[in-house]
């Protein structure tokens, strides 16, 4: 029992150590940088860890990858797959290594203890990447939203000035500043550079970020580029829009919290009556 173990706790730490060491990035390399600078064709050898990461990421259905999520915080496949596994490896390899530490010291542990709590800490270690990917991407949403608001009266601004729709746009997008308008900003330029209109890049973006109020500007960007509608009183509206939905939002997010707040002021009032009364309770029973 003692030999299983601790080859189970090396195993796991093994793991680790090779997903770190294969994903962590190297320094500069001088050789790296000459076949760089060389002309050749031939493809840089990759990793296997790498490797076998990217096949696994091809292999459909096997895990579900948020696409949009991981595209607005920026992030690839590969790298968050990794981060995935090296969870539930460390996940797997803690309880086993803390078994092998307690059975070291004299302990006795019993072997389906530490399988099955190590399976079940390992599972959760492998899902919490996608917690907190899921949050993470939340909020970073709510902020490309507030983000677009001002876009939206930036282009709103733009027009009444007398620019044609996609200067508007583009011009929006250089002003403001922050990641929200970097990446709308990217998205106006590789549509400009592709040769399509400024709209199809929108909405391009939108279905990457899975910001719906792109999508919206998109389309309104299109009827004025192809109709000459006048888009000023529609962008204002829809700014204004936005606002209130992010308002409402606030508002309940901070309803809900208020609310939850009710609880821990519960349990401190129960342990304070109980501090008063225990003395009572004491003497009469005790």
């Amino acid at each position: 029992m003692n030999p299983m173990v601790a080859i189970a706790g090396g195993v796991g730490g093994l793991g680790i150590w090779t997903l770190v060491s294969q994903l962590v990035p190297a320094g500069p390399r001088l050789d790296a940088a000459l076949a760089r600078i060389q002309v050749t064709r031939t493809p840089a050898a990759e990793p296997p860890i790498r490797a076998l990461i990217s096949r696994i990421t091809a292999a459909p259905g096997w895990v579900p990858i948020p696409v949009t999520d991981l595209a607005l915080l920026g992030k690839d496949r590969e790298r968050w797959l990794a981060s995935k596994l090296g969870c539930g490896l460390a996940g797997l390899g803690t309880i086993p290594a803390l078994a092998a530490v307690a059975t070291l010291a004299g302990g006795q542990v019993p072997i389906v203890v530490p399988g099955l709590t190590s399976l079940a800490l390992g599972f959760a270690s492998f899902c919490a990447p996608d917690l907190v990917t899921r949050v993470n991407a939340r909020q970073r949403r709510a902020d490309f939203r507030h983000a677009l608001t001002s876009y939206l009266d930036l282009v709103a601004l733009e027009r009444g000035a007398g620019a044609a729709p996609t200067e508007a746009l583009e011009a929006a997008a250089q002003i403001g500043g922050g990641w929200a308008f970097a990446r709308i900003a990217g998205a106006l330029e590789a549509a400009r550079q592709a040769g399509r209109p400024p709209w199809e890049g929108l909405a391009a973006l939108a279905t990457q970020t899975g910001v719906a109020e792109l999508s919206d500007l998109a389309e309104i960007a299109e009827v004025a580029g192809q109709e000459g509608a006048r888009i000023l009183q529609t962008l204002s509206a829809r700014a204004e829009s936005m606002r209130a939905e992010a308002l409402a939002a606030t508002k309940a997010k901070a309803g809900s919290r208020s609310t939850t707040m009710v609880v821990p002021i519960a349990l401190l009032g129960a342990g304070f009556l109980l501090l008063l009364i225990f003395p009572i309770i004491y003497r009469t029973f005790g």
